[in-house]
């Protein structure tokens, strides 16, 4: 089975609550699209996330956190193959993440559609009280900037709003042809997290599916060419805030400490909280299954089994394909780097 197709739309998900490995997901898709000369048929990569999701991904020993641009296109930058950064009209942009990470590289071209929602300060502080804070949320003002472009504010866009960006930010609609030609779109959080997900209101503001990325990125369906989902071992959820949860989980999994799995306790890239663990869910593997229809699985934090458990879980993710009726390629990761990933 191809990694790459040679043309059209190319959707990295998470298929659990977030914090699977995107981002070194997409670093290592970047790395093997320059191994194999696919990243000639790419002529861009989108992000349709907003600063409430970072994706942390690795560039030999250097730490690459992007809570804005795409993975997969920095990477491609970095390695002497730029092509055009797209934030889609789905996404959501902080204006200050977005000069950060744009002064950061300043030779690659980023297009902003004039469409994007902006969050503004009276965005972040609305998240700090109400009902988004009794959920753990991020308060990073993201949903509160969709509702204020639901409700047709004006300022609430990327046209309106967005003062003055560095030069290498651009202002455009996105003529983008996957007909013709090959893009890759990363999608932010994860698929538990959907708004119409079983754990409302403990989600964020829309959905995390492969179908919302391109209506992010007005790509028909008909063009779409791979979808890799992204999982782990032990999925996780944000840690809870000042004695309010950030959600359940499902009800074939069950809440556990990370000293009981013997690691060390992880941080989440936004929030820096202590991210809460389970044990892996069936239920929720088969439901981002079926609702992505993934080409590929990449499996995360295989690290954190011992040999023992690895076998039994490997048995048991290959069981999956008949329960799922889909064949699907498997990758699997075990830490952060690239030399971390492989395909089986």
């Amino acid at each position: 089975m191809k990694l790459f197709g040679d043309n059209g739309a190319h959707v990295l998900v998470d298929g659990q609550f977030g914090s699977t490995g995107k981002g070194a997901l997409a670093a290592w898709l970047a790395t093997m699209a320059v191994a194999t000369g696919a990243y000639r048929s790419f002529a861009g990569s989108i992000s349709t996330s907003g600063p409430n999701s970072g994706h942390t991904s690795y560039l030999y020993d250097q730490k690459i956190v992007l809570k804005q641009l795409p993975t997969f296109g920095v990477h491609l930058h970095l390695r002497g193959f730029t092509i055009p950064v797209y934030l889609a009209a789905g996404s959501i942009i902080d204006p200050d993440v977005l000069v950060e990470e744009a002064l950061r590289y300043p030779d690659l071209r980023i297009f902003v559609h004039p469409n994007a929602a902006v969050v503004a300060p009276k965005d972040k502080v609305t998240e700090q009280s109400g009902s988004i804070k009794t959920i753990a949320s991020t308060q990073s003002g993201t949903g509160a900037a969709l509702a204020s472009k639901i409700m047709r504010e004006p300022s609430a866009i990327a046209r309106n709003s967005l003062g003055t960006m560095p030069p290498n930010v651009v202002f455009q609609e996105h003529n983008l042809r996957p007909d013709k030609e090959a893009y890759f779109i990363e999608v932010g959080q994860g698929f538990s997290l959907g708004i119409n997900s079983e754990f409302y209101p403990h989600v964020t503001s829309r959905e995390c599916t492969v179908m919302q990325a391109l209506a992010d990125t007005r790509i028909t369906p008909g063009l779409l060419a791979k979808t890799y989902m992204c999982v782990r071992t032990y999925p996780i959820r944000v840690g809870n805030l000042e004695g309010h949860s950030s959600g359940d989980w499902y009800d074939d999994q069950e809440e556990t400490t990370w000293e009981a799995i013997g690691q060390t306790p992880e941080l989440t890239t936004v929030t820096k909280r202590i991210r809460r663990i389970a044990t892996f869910s069936e239920q929720q593997f088969l439901d981002a299954v079926r609702a992505n229809d993934p080409d590929w699985i990449a499996v995360n934090f295989l690290n954190y089994l011992d040999s023992d458990q690895l076998q039994v879980f490997m048995d048991a993710l290959t069981d999956h394909q008949s329960v799922a009726q889909k064949r699907y390629g498997i990758i699997l990761g075990r830490g952060p780097t690239i030399n971390d990933w492989m395909l089986l």
